[in-house]
């Protein structure tokens, strides 16, 4: 039997979207790698030790976080010229934050995308994979949300849910009321909107509503995890702007489960405040730094 496709796979089901049969889509963000990732959280003002180019590398990312803050410009390097050891260094020095985002591998020879937030919300360090699992390409990023994340939503989900999907199955009670208003809330929603939430404690869905909203929704192979306090799961829709959403509590506990309509949700992006911040506190980790 086809399990539910918008079930979490690292631990017992919970929520609308994670019915009790279980899931095999094989995708977790929990599984992105840590070991070779190599990135340790340090405290500001700990010794960093890499050569001049990682002071370099500090140094303009806080530029970049200060443009970001004042104009909303987004800034990416690659670090792959960096030596083990200054790249160390530098990853070393960034840390890891709560937000992680985990993106399948595409068409072509493209591989899997991992990009992990680091101590300082608003940067964070990507990693493309070749097809072998082999590091094609990484990168250090500053943006409210990473460019392969926005790239996805934009071309993986489909516009509209086909109508010939939307047939209500035998002793379906409030399935097609959610996606009805989803499906209305996509076609009118405008960029400067904040997101629309769909909140499914207000409407009680039977286990054949569940099975049915996962199906027609899907998946697209993109899921985030943030961590930390309101610890939240999301998982992008193969419908365009809707986002299953569930917020934890401490025990790991679903205690909100959603459906979010328009851009990435609030729990994965870097706000204005947060590039200040981190600007602030980067410069302190530079003023750290020595060779």
């Amino acid at each position: 039997m086809r399990k539910n496709p918008l079930m979490w796979d690292d631990e017992a089901p919970q929520g609308v979207l994670s019915p009790n049969e279980g899931a095999e889509s094989g995708l977790s963000i929990l599984g992105m790698p840590t070991a070779d990732r190599a990135m340790r959280v340090r405290d500001a003002g700990a010794e960093i030790k890499g050569g001049p180019a990682v002071r370099e590398m500090l140094d303009r990312i806080a530029e970049a976080l200060d443009d970001a803050a004042a104009a909303g410009r987004g800034w990416r390097k690659r670090i792959d010229s960096l030596s083990g050891d200054d790249r160390q260094a530098l990853l070393d020095a960034l840390g890891e934050g709560e937000v992680s985002v985990f993106i399948s591998a595409g068409a072509d020879d493209e591989g899997d995308v991992q990009i992990q937030e680091t101590i300082l919300p608003g940067v964070w360090v990507g990693r493309a994979m070749d097809a072998q699992g082999e590091i094609a390409a990484e990168w250090i990023e500053v943006t409210d949300a990473p460019h392969a994340l926005r790239e996805a939503a934009e071309l993986r989900p489909r516009d509209d849910i086909p109508l010939e999907m939307l047939q209500p199955p035998q002793g379906a009670m409030n399935v097609m009321g959610v996606l009805s208003e989803a499906r209305e809330k996509v076609r009118n929603w405008t960029p400067d909107e904040t997101n629309h939430v769909i909140n499914f404690t207000l409407f009680p869905m039977t286990e054949t509503d569940s099975a049915f909203l996962a199906k027609v929704l899907g998946e697209v192979g993109v899921r985030i995890s943030s961590g930390g306090y309101g610890a939240a799961r999301i998982i992008m829709t193969a419908f365009k702007r809707v986002w299953a959403v569930q917020y934890l509590n401490a025990m790991g506990a679903v205690i909100l489960d959603t459906l979010e309509v328009g851009d990435i949700p609030g729990a994965a992006l870097a706000a204005t405040e947060d590039f200040e911040d981190s600007a602030a506190r980067i410069r302190k980790i530079a003023g750290a730094y020595v060779t």
